[in-house]
């Protein structure tokens, strides 16, 4: 039976913040499929008396790889 999707989701202030994240993250990682990607940058304020700031959302939807078992037509000698 496949399995589901794995979700990766990155959050900060800074562009170069999360780029840091997404790239130690990928780095991590032996093999996956990266399936979709996705960004929202929205504005937040931290207090009621602050402005707003951008905020960057990345989230990442990815496979691991399948073991042998798993993949169609496998067969055990």
């Amino acid at each position: 039976m496949p399995q589901p999707l794995k979700v990766k989701l990155f959050m900060d202030v800074s562009a170069s913040v999360v780029e840091e994240q997404v790239n130690a993250w990928l780095a991590k990682l032996e093999a996956a499929t990266i399936i979709k990607t996705e960004t929202v940058v929205t504005a937040v304020a931290r207090t009621p008396a602050d402005g707003t700031s951008p905020f960057i959302v990345v989230t990442i939807w990815y496979e691991l790889p399948a073991s042998d078992r798993e993949r169609p037509g496998f067969r055990a000698s």
